[in-house]
């Protein structure tokens, strides 16, 4: 998306500029909406699981915008905004709870939304979370960022949204079981009378206090379109890679309903691995940018990994329940046991220890050979992820040794191994 030079904005131009960017992102994000219109109702029931997150978010994030403005007609009104999403008193009126409840009306499982969330939508709206709570952050960009972008912006994007969901042939066929409350507090006359206030207010609050303060608002905002973006982009993408994905199935698996695809008998042979991490964040960066792994599904909970072509699923765990280590002896080296890793070929190898170095991430083990002039010789290297898990990647230098033994007869035309055995079993002469 084009960025914005808030500094060279005129307090004059700055919510045209402001409406522009705001079409440019609803417009990406309702040419995605259109999918709602036609999907079934496990992937569109999937679309709206992910957007419960951002309302659950904004509500906190809402309160901490309020704390920091200063006392005025703003404030006021922010903090009467968040006792309506509150419910005025009332729970079973949050708005939160009416979401869940308009999922629920639909099919969803309460007890099991917490744990749906996108792990990159989680992390973009910790990223605002923390924007918020950093001292640092001016009032301005705050404002843009969740005032602008948050209560402003979020409304246009529930219409646009609500415009296609109603046009889904599930929606109109039960609608007279779905839970509306949620969408009728959201949608209509009501709700652009509020918005042009909230832009109002913010109009005499912050743009008219001068330039500074409309490049830091403005700032905040084009912040809060990216976000916005990026949350849409990988919901949609992920509900469509989950219905190409999808096997129907009953409560109890029959396997002799299962066809095999054709060309791929005997060919899958994929490891699959899981482990305990500290600090999913961290873990999830250390796997993708460090050793170049592709992230695949992910909610708050867990993440998916291809990792080299084998599966790889990072488990958000306590302290106490992470891998209890130890070293070992091996080829007169000591290893940090459990660990996992590849076997990859040379040039692989030595384009990964160059990418780590390039990350300057330290190595527990460097590169190194081991098992030199012997079968099974090979290069290894060892690193340790955020969470203490240890991982070793190795090359071969003849792959075919693997499993060898070092007296292996498959390997005795390996290394010149058939010399040195004929050697060994000649006479030492004495003397």
């Amino acid at each position: 998306m084009k960025r914005t030079d808030w500094s060279m904005v005129g307090i004059g131009e700055f919510w045209k500029l402001a409406d522009e960017l705001q079409e440019r992102t609803v417009a990406h994000a309702n040419e995605l909406f259109t999918y709602a219109e036609t999907a079934s109702r496990e992937d569109l029931l999937s679309l709206l699981i992910q957007y419960r997150f951002f309302t659950t978010y904004y509500i906190a994030d809402l309160a901490l915008l309020t704390a920091r403005c200063q006392p005025g007609p703003l404030r006021s009104f922010l903090a009467n905004v968040l006792d309506d999403e509150l419910g005025r008193g009332d729970p079973g009126m949050a708005h939160p709870r009416l979401y869940d409840d308009f999922l629920c009306s639909m099919g969803a499982v309460r007890e099991g939304l917490d744990d749906q969330a996108l792990g990159d939508n989680i992390e973009l709206l910790g990223v605002a979370r923390e924007q918020l709570l950093d001292p640092n952050t001016s009032i301005a960009f705050a404002i843009g960022l969740r005032g602008m972008g948050g209560e402003c912006v979020c409304q246009i994007y529930l219409s646009r949204f609500y415009e296609h969901i109603i046009r889904n042939p599930y929606l109109i066929e039960n609608k007279d079981k779905i839970d509306w409350r949620f969408w009728k507090l959201h949608v209509g006359e009501h709700d652009i009378e509020h918005r042009e206030t909230t832009r109002s207010l913010i109009h005499d609050d912050i743009v008219a206090q001068g330039a500074c303060m409309v490049a830091e608002l403005g700032a905040g905002y084009s912040e809060s379109m990216t976000s916005w973006s990026r949350f849409w982009d990988n919901i949609f993408s992920s509900v469509k890679a989950g219905a190409s994905r999808r096997v129907t199935a009953g409560s109890a698996l029959d396997v002799t309903r299962i066809q095999a695809v054709p060309g791929r008998a005997g060919q899958i042979r994929q490891f699959h691995l899981a482990i305990p991490v500290r600090d999913m964040r961290a873990s999830r960066r250390f796997y993708s940018e460090v050793l170049g792994a592709k992230e695949g599904r992910s909610t708050r909970n867990f993440t998916d990994f291809n990792f080299y072509g084998h599966h790889l699923v990072l488990h958000a765990a306590p302290d106490e329940h992470l891998f209890e280590t130890f070293t070992s002896q091996f080829h007169s080296e000591t290893v940090k046991v459990p660990h996992f890793g590849m076997n990859f070929d040379w040039d692989t190898w030595g384009q990964l220890a160059e990418r780590i170095k390039g990350q300057n991430f330290e190595f527990f083990d460097p590169p190194h050979i081991r098992m030199a002039g012997m079968p099974g010789e090979h290069a290894t290297m060892f690193v340790i992820d955020p969470s203490g898990n240890a991982l070793e990647f190795k090359a071969f230098r003849n792959h075919d040794e693997v499993f060898s033994k070092v007296f292996d007869p498959r390997t005795t035309d390996v290394f010149g191994l058939h010399e040195l055995t004929a050697r060994a079993s000649q006479p030492i002469s004495v003397g």
